[in-house]
């Protein structure tokens, strides 16, 4: 008999411990969707969204400038354009100047020389 009492008891505490941990955890999830609540997390989120999309859109454009300062100077230093002359070299000629334009092709290559080809 009183092994059934001590198990029955026992029953009613978990259970009713249990039932008391379950209602407590569903209104905790309940308070955290209520619209009030979301609201609040939306815009906690879209101030540090907004602060993490302008603090990416300045490292982007440090590192565009960089690579921007870097490829001139190699265009700078290749093509000989900027503010000082190339250096001169002992018993070279002056270089030409570069000129625009088409480049001459051997006679007979061109698009004219393939069309009378092909009559």
């Amino acid at each position: 008999m009183f092994k059934r009492i001590f198990w029955l008891s026992t029953g009613v505490a978990v259970g009713a411990g249990g039932a008391f941990w379950a209602k407590r955890k569903v209104e905790e999830t309940v308070e955290q969707y209520l619209p009030e609540q979301v609201a609040v997390r939306a815009a906690a989120t879209a101030k540090g969204l907004g602060t993490t999309v302008r603090a990416a859109a300045a490292e982007g454009r440090e590192a565009m400038r960089a690579t921007e300062a870097e490829l001139r100077a190699k265009v700078d230093a290749r093509t000989f354009v900027g503010d000082a002359p190339p250096p001169a070299t002992k018993g070279a000629k002056p270089a030409a100047p570069r000129r625009a334009g088409r480049v001459a092709t051997h006679a007979g290559t061109g698009s004219a020389g393939r069309r009378r080809a092909r009559r």
